[in-house]
């Protein structure tokens, strides 16, 4: 089971709510802001059960989880949105009294999804909210949000996490460490993508192919050969990327003698003795990568990207070859 609290009480998130359940100034609306999608509701419960004190494994906490706690209510209710049906109903529930608790706590996920007029119909409930209600919103990104939205909250942020300590919240749901620690490599510092990239399929396949890429091409007529493989595979390109950029930094750290800081060593044993690659190749290489990336992101063509970015390889190995 993904240990989702302890890693969210290393965040400063965490803390400002903690504490301001400890000295008794709980605001009436939070807006956390956080690139993780899968995770966001959890860590919105997490907040609640933080809220209400309830400890992990209780009553309390297992109908938080459970979405069924009568004073601690859960939306988008039917759908992946938030619509203006959910928020009548917010506020319609925020007049009703606490059952069990002496707060009553909204979560409202994905805010982003939020249109304009119902969030200037929930606007009246932040702006005048009954006695007792705390409304947690969360949102991958704020800029879909009225800016009345966010000036009636109390900004939270979660922002990346470390690799170390993804690793450490998933490694009960993933054995294989070593598939853990690419897929948590790859992740962008958020828990939702390292475990979804865990449990992708696809992930050892283009991990495969990368280090076929690394070891096997190595003149300008098999640029081709390799960019059709990675379109016919239809392999997600933006994962490509990340562990092709994995497996340089792997070789990076041989060739600095840091082997301790390899990530993939199952993949290293393929690729460590590639040919070409000095330390100002695979340097080459990365900076190849990093601009690859930057150009998928401005909708460069994609089949043009990918041969751009293998001949980069290949270009970098010329260059910096040994002498």
């Amino acid at each position: 089971m993904t240990d989702i609290l302890n890693l969210l009480k290393t965040s400063s998130a965490y803390g400002i709510v903690a504490g301001d359940k400890e000295n008794g100034r709980v605001s009436h609306a939070y807006l956390l802001i956080t690139p993780d999608k899968k995770f966001i509701g959890e860590y919105l419960k997490a907040f609640a059960k933080t809220l209400l004190g309830a400890e992990e494994g209780s009553r309390m906490a297992n109908l938080i989880d459970g979405n069924i706690h009568p004073d601690v209510l859960y939306y988008p209710k039917d759908s992946d949105a938030v619509v203006k049906d959910d928020v009548i109903d917010i506020i319609e529930q925020s007049y009703v009294k606490p059952i069990e608790t002496e707060k009553k706590i909204f979560i409202i996920a994905n805010a982003e999804t939020m249109n304009d007029a119902a969030q200037n119909k929930l606007l009246k409930t932040l702006e005048e909210p009954p006695e007792n209600v705390c409304i947690l919103i969360g949102a991958t990104g704020e800029y879909s949000l009225l800016p009345t939205i966010k000036s009636r909250t109390k900004k939270l942020e979660i922002a990346a996490f470390s690799n170390e300590k993804i690793a450490e919240a998933l490694k009960s749901e993933c054995p294989d460490k070593e598939k853990l620690s690419l897929a948590v490599s790859c992740g962008d510092g958020t828990l939702g993508r390292a475990l979804a990239l865990y449990n992708d399929q696809s992930l050892t396949e283009i991990t495969d192919l990368a280090a076929e890429i690394l070891t096997d091409m190595k003149s300008s007529k098999e640029v081709l050969y390799y960019s059709t493989k990675i379109t016919t595979a239809k392999i997600d390109f933006e994962e490509f990327l990340s562990v092709l950029e994995v497996l340089l930094r792997d070789l990076l750290a041989a060739a600095d003698n840091r082997e301790e800081l390899i990530f993939d060593k199952r993949t290293f044993l393929k690729i460590k003795n590639a040919q070409g690659f000095t330390r100002g190749a695979i340097l080459y290489a990365l900076d190849a990568v990093n601009e690859a990336e930057k150009r998928r992101k401005a909708n460069t063509n994609a089949t043009m990207l990918k041969e751009w970015l293998l001949f980069k390889i290949l270009e970098g190995k010329f260059k910096w070859r040994k002498s």
